[in-house]
């Protein structure tokens, strides 16, 4: 029932692949493991990891206002002064969510993402509630924020921080923010499907490099093998810092996981597990990692609505002891 289903899984240094399916269904092009997928939100897990790294420097502080960072960000709700870092990675600063993405008419120049934050969806927009009660409340906006901050501090777009201190040490070398410069033979098309059950080739790519710290990630399953191995490891970030990544902030109200600095955490066989989740028009993915059994998970479906999470939670079973 899907066009395409592509899966890694890691247990005990032991790799698993699988392509199945298509890359593209109405042209029937056979899908490959080493197939690009828009990642979809899994790009949060690397913006909070880029800002941590700069905490590590010494160059922020999670409990800085945003603005002592970025002086231009600014909303019609005065208590946009109180939103922290903190709060913008753990979902709890009460920032409303995008309302559209324009994956119609994606902009790519370097300052789109600064014209994003400093658009009227964002100026005039009201927050849900004062910031700092640990209520959840999931903004894309709020990302697309810390990537500006990112770029403030670093003093480079937001995509080749990214790149230069994830990417590259990591030898990600299928990984990329900018998807408008890749070779789409490559890349997956994303699909949905029309009243009868058949397979459509979405209009537009989900691109926009407006939303690329909430969005944009598009990668392939060997590179998230080395990403999670890197996280699990614990190379990509000190220890230390790892820990205070994985610690619960709040809860999410629909399924009671826990919300951490840009990952959530779940429970699933008396085993805790840390991900994230990817939805965007034409794809779906499901990252998740397991430290204590060093597994990981990742599961990606070129279809809107596709059910990984299930998928992923079926293979945990599979594999965990």
């Amino acid at each position: 029932d899907l066009p395409g289903l592509a899966v890694h899984a890691a247990i005990d240094g032991y790799d698993y692949f699988s392509a199945l399916g298509w890359q593209n269904a109405v042209t029937e092009s056979p899908l490959r493991r080493d197939h690009v997928f828009h990642m979809a939100s899994v790009t949060k897990l690397f913006v909070g990891t880029s800002i941590l790294k700069l905490k590590e420097k010494g160059l922020l502080i999670l409990d800085e206002k945003v603005t002592e960072y970025l002086p231009q960000f600014r909303m019609a709700d005065q208590r946009y002064r109180q939103i922290t870092l903190r709060h913008l990675l753990t979902h709890t600063s009460g920032m409303p969510d995008v309302k559209d993405y324009h994956w119609e008419s994606p902009e790519t120049d370097s300052d789109a993402l600064m014209r994003y934050v400093l658009s009227p969806e964002v100026t005039e927009s009201q927050l849900l509630w004062e910031p700092g009660q640990s209520r959840f409340a999931y903004s894309n906006m709020g990302y697309e924020v810390l990537g500006a901050v990112i770029a403030a501090v670093s003093g480079k777009t937001f995509e080749d921080y990214v790149e230069g201190n994830i990417f590259i040490p990591l030898r990600m070398v299928d990984s990329d923010l900018l998807t408008f410069r890749r070779n789409m033979e490559n890349v997956c098309a994303p699909h949905e499907k029309d009243q009868d059950n058949h397979f459509l080739v979405v209009k537009c790519f989900p691109y926009n490099r407006s939303h690329g710290p909430s969005s944009t990630l598009t990668s392939t399953l060997a590179d998230m093998a080395l990403w999670a191995k890197a996280v699990l490891d614990k190379k990509i970030l000190r220890p230390e810092t790892l820990e205070e990544a994985f610690t619960v902030h709040a809860i999410v109200p629909n399924n009671k996981e826990g919300m951490c600095i840009s990952w959530f955490r779940r429970e699933q066989n008396g085993h805790v597990l840390y991900g994230h989740e990817g939805n965007d028009d034409g794809f779906r993915t499901s990252f998740w990692i397991c430290p204590e059994l060093k597994i990981s998970i990742t599961v990606c479906v070129n279809l809107s609505g596709a059910p990984v999470k299930r998928i992923n939670r079926e293979i945990f079973d599979i594999i965990s002891p």
